[in-house]
């Protein structure tokens, strides 16, 4: 009887009897990995699996000083992927893997160790490693991992050159790169080990088919993505290969050549529940702390769009793009009095977002904490057309003729907003306020931006996509949930609130999704323009506001 006395089996056994949290896809792995043990064709090569544990173990050090001691499932992870090998030719049984794992668990940390070990233990001559991803930043990471290995350790220098642009294995001649998502630099290029990190963020197949097309003359290469769960679109090549590899794990498609595994919650978990987060987390208690899962899971609770967030880069669960943002209850939480008498010539951002001319137009005025202002405080101004008020509140069942009786909103004459009113109050406004900055929407009000300009006015363009929008987001998120933003009650921001949704790009960015609020937005995407100016200050120019 073969020995079965490794570490990657040990966990697999203990896995399966219970003694170790799993969710039922890790528990699959494990199984798989028991039964494959009573397979004649492939076999598990203890020496090399240990040989692959010292490596990590001698060779690589972190950057805390310390020796990169593989905890068990990853001793699961690397021994599977190179202790399983081919009976008759002896060479891997597993070319690709598939590994999810939520965030702070040291993933990166992991597949730069493997490609590391490959890139200085296969001994494959001129041999091509890539770590990719879909930006330039994220593929050079894995590669900056592998390197930082190299300059602590003595005996990988003796081998392993660092470049300005990759590594270089003097014994092989091989070399190792960091490529970014543009497919057409792999076109012609013969891989034989390829890291995508962060798979969840393609939104297409192209990269993939081609990194799969070219490993074509490779007679054992290694394809290992390494990601975590992200929003949900289901033509996502990570949301395919997902259930995919959850096929091969049932059984229901046989794909001897494919390692998967997926540390998440089960379906029926209560995600509140920290007994489930270990099922998630297999580095919890080590790289990552649970008062830390703590604090984020109070933050999802109280806060719906950190729910999200939570869910997928916590737990690896795939979520909805489109999330509620702030609950009623939260807002209100924010409110309070405004002594307007303490906004006289006080320091404010504003923002504007004109609707179009039968539509609500938003006027938000931001105070950061100043003198008497402990914090930061909103003041919004509203237009709906007179003649569409009565009509729209039967209509639409909100209040705008109740609000416009006690001045909270304002009627201009006529079916269509008349923009004079608008450009008026924001001249008046400029001689009570210290108005630093005023930021619009530049797809519209380009007269009226023109008339503030002639009046001395500092109107700013802001850019309404992800890369402008972000950062105010979740400042909000962040003033709201610290009770920092007082916005006086005011109903119709407040309602406004209610309605916003948020949508989220790949990259876990939000912004308001006009289209999807369930009603009107407009004051609270003027007030994250105002908040994403007041955010920068006085300190530059006009950095990210320009694109959308």
């Amino acid at each position: 009887m073969r020995n079965t006395g490794d570490a990657a089996t040990t966990y697999a056994r203990q896995v399966v009897n219970g003694e170790i949290a799993a969710c039922q896809w890790v528990q699959l792995a494990c199984k798989r990995h028991l039964q494959d043990w009573s397979r004649s064709d492939i076999y598990f090569d203890i020496d090399e699996a240990n040989q692959r544990y010292r490596f990590f173990e001698q060779a690589l050090i972190l950057d805390n000083g310390n020796p990169y001691i593989l905890p068990d499932w990853q001793k699961f992870i690397v021994g599977s992927i190179y202790g399983w090998k081919k009976s008759a030719t002896e060479t891997r049984k597993y070319q690709q893997a598939l590994i999810l794992v939520p965030r702070k668990n040291a993933k990166s940390t992991l597949v730069s160790g493997m490609a590391l070990s490959s890139f200085y233990m296969d001994g494959v001559l001129s041999g091509q490693f890539y770590c990719i991803a879909s930006d330039r930043g994220q593929a050079s990471l894995l590669k900056d991992y592998g390197e930082g290995f190299v300059r602590r350790c003595k005996f990988l220098q003796d081998d392993l050159q660092i470049r300005t642009w990759e590594m270089r294995n003097a014994a092989t001649h091989s070399r190792f790169k960091a490529l970014h998502s543009d497919s057409s630099r792999l076109d012609g290029l013969n891989p034989y080990f390829v890291a995508f990190d962060e798979f969840h963020s393609q939104q297409g197949d192209d990269l993939d088919n081609v990194i799969n097309s070219a490993f074509g003359s490779q007679a054992q290469y290694l394809y290992i993505k390494i990601t975590t769960a992200g929003v949900y679109k289901a033509t996502k090549p990570a949301v395919a290969q997902q259930d995919y590899g959850e096929k091969v794990l049932k059984g229901v498609i046989q794909r001897d050549s494919l390692f998967y595994i997926n540390y998440t919650i089960d379906q029926d978990d209560d995600w509140n529940d920290p007994k489930s987060w270990a099922k998630a987390n297999p580095n919890l208690g080590y790289s990552k702390r649970f008062e830390y899962m703590e604090d984020l899971c109070n933050e999802a609770s109280d806060l719906p769009v950190r729910r999200n967030d939570f869910l997928t880069k916590q737990l690896n669960v795939w979520c909805e793009s489109n999330v509620v943002w702030i609950p009623a209850e939260t807002w209100s939480e924010n409110g309070g009095e405004i002594d307007e008498e303490l906004l006289v010539n006080a320091t404010c951002y504003g923002g504007l977002d004109l609707g179009d001319t039968n539509d609500i137009s938003a006027l938000v005025w931001l105070f950061p904490p100043q003198g008497d202002l402990e914090r930061w405080t909103v003041l919004g101004r509203y237009w709906v057309p007179g003649e569409s008020i009565k009509t729209r509140a039967d209509r639409e069942k909100v209040p705008y003729d109740t609000w416009l009786e006690q001045g909270l909103i304002n009627a201009t004459d006529g079916a269509a907003t008349d923009y004079k009113f608008i450009y008026n109050q924001i001249l008046e406004d400029c001689k009570t306020f210290n108005v630093k900055e005023l930021a619009y929407d530049r797809f519209k009000a380009n007269e009226m931006v023109q008339a503030l300009m002639n009046e001395g006015i500092d109107v700013v363009s802001f850019g309404q996509g992800f890369y402008s929008m972000g950062a105010p987001t979740a400042e909000i998120e962040r003033l709201v949930l610290s009770k920092q933003l007082n916005h006086g009650g005011d109903p119709v921001l407040s309602w406004m609130a209610s309605n916003a949704v948020v949508k989220l790009d790949p990259a876990g960015n939000k912004k308001i999704d006009k289209a999807k609020s369930t009603e009107k937005v407009d004051g609270m995407v003027a007030l994250a323009m105002a908040v994403g100016r007041a955010i920068l200050g006085d300190e530059g120019a006009e950095p990210e506001v320009f694109f959308v």
